[in-house]
């Protein structure tokens, strides 16, 4: 599947409006109404060609409600006055979410909380929820505050918090929603939440300026994780609230390979956990020292697909590189070299690697007492070759980690330890 808007059209989760049947009253009065059914004729996007001329090309985006005919008795599809009772009809100006009705999850209480309440409470909960990771202890806390009228503050929020985070927490954010729905939340107070967002962007650009790209991508992944319908991104008054995000997403869903992508647009990597990808790091790095191919280490670099995770490339390298000889550490600095000059390892990633090495230097002394000054040979080569900013001042090294007593190590029961 090369493109998400050549397949979209079989989403399934519904978040669909449809126009108000006309009402007919009949010679005894009985009001009648003519359902209106999507029409199934030759040149429809169930007929492959999309209905524009492209064979196999369609929009996932439209529904399918635009193009609809008047059904007779006697067509399959045709129900009877006795059994329309079972059909909930929408207008344009309402959208009922698939668990609206009697029993349904949104036959809501008030809510406990006052809104003001609600989102420090909520700002609490993500803020555990960074550090522990732990989803479903999350959306338990979020159920407790006992106020679902606010359930929209969750996208809103948690999309928020993140901005100014890692790809690692936003990640989080994305599975969170993911997992909330439909029990927590519905794809209307999903909508909902991203509308509040596109309210508020410029404000939160400000502190953000990554925002809009970011908020596409959200909205992008929502989409793929089948928790807002495609047709969400046309609706005229999403398109002209949310704007350029809108069109972000909409480009993102447009690619080839596009459930692969976007599942993955944070990371870590092409989908590895952590771990695999610093082995995975570990060995492009000493083929590169084995065989001194550039070009294909850069091509593995890429291949990685970890972007905010370069960091962990510049680290590694350049311990490698120290452990070894000067010949090696000429042909890492070549290779940081190239990768930035590529911009495929921004300033930004090289700074948060030099940095981190620093704070590993009372380590690094246990076993090599020049680490140091070999890594001072670093910085400078990479300030020559534009790596790092001139003025960039090395941070002052992390206090050493407590040594426990020898009995609490064997005392530790055996298994994987992370590197």
């Amino acid at each position: 599947m090369s493109d998400l808007l050549a397949s979209g059209g079989s989403h399934n989760k519904p978040h669909r409006t449809h126009q108000a049947p006309d009402t007919r009253t009949g010679d005894e009065g009985s009001s009648k109404r003519n359902i209106q059914r999507k029409a199934h004729k030759q040149g429809s996007a169930h007929a492959g060609g999309g209905g524009h001329g492209q064979k196999g090309k369609w929009d996932p985006t439209d529904d399918g409600s635009l193009g609809v005919v008047k059904l007779m008795p006697g067509d399959p599809n045709y129900v009877s006055e006795e059994e329309e009772e079972n059909y909930v009809l929408v207008s344009d100006s309402a959208i009922i979410s698939p668990t609206n009705g009697q029993g349904g999850r949104a036959s809501r209480q008030a809510p406990m909380l006052g809104l003001s309440e609600f989102k420090q409470r909520l700002s609490t909960i993500f803020e555990e929820y960074f550090l522990s990771e732990d989803v479903q202890e999350a959306l338990r806390s979020i159920g407790e505050l006992k106020s679902a009228a606010y359930h929209y503050e969750v996208v809103k929020r948690g999309i928020n918090m993140s901005l100014d985070k890692r790809d690692h927490e936003r990640e989080l954010v994305s599975k969170l929603l993911s997992e909330a729905y439909p029990q927590v939340l519905d794809s209307q107070e999903i909508g909902k939440g991203f509308q509040r967002l596109f309210e508020m962007i410029d404000d939160i650009q400000l502190d953000a300026p990554a925002a809009r790209p970011l908020v596409a991508s959200f909205l992008a992944r929502a989409v793929v994780d089948e928790i807002l319908p495609p047709s969400f991104l046309r609706d005229p008054t999403i398109a002209g609230l949310g704007g350029d995000i809108v069109e972000g997403a909409r480009r993102l869903l447009s690619r080839d390979h596009v459930l692969s992508r976007v599942e993955r647009v944070w990371g870590p990597g092409d989908g590895r956990s952590v771990q695999e990808l610093k082995v995975a790091i570990d060995q492009l790095l000493e083929e590169y020292l084995m065989s001194r191919q550039m070009d294909e280490a850069i091509q593995c670099v890429r291949d990685l697909n970890c972007a905010h995770f370069h960091h962990e490339i510049v680290k590694r390298a350049v311990k490698q590189a120290i452990d070894k000889g000067e010949q090696d550490c000429t042909a890492m600095s070549s290779l940081l070299a190239q990768l930035h000059s590529l911009e495929v390892i921004s300033t930004a990633q090289v700074v948060m690697g030099f940095d981190r090495l620093y704070e590993l230097v009372p380590d690094l002394l246990l076993d090599m007492p020049t680490a140091e000054s070999l890594l001072d040979k670093f910085v400078k080569q990479a300030q020559q070759d534009g790596c790092l900013p001139q003025d960039y001042v090395k941070p002052p090294p992390a206090p050493p980690k407590p040594v426990r007593e020898l009995d609490e190590v064997e005392a530790e029961p055996s298994g994987d330890v992370e590197a």
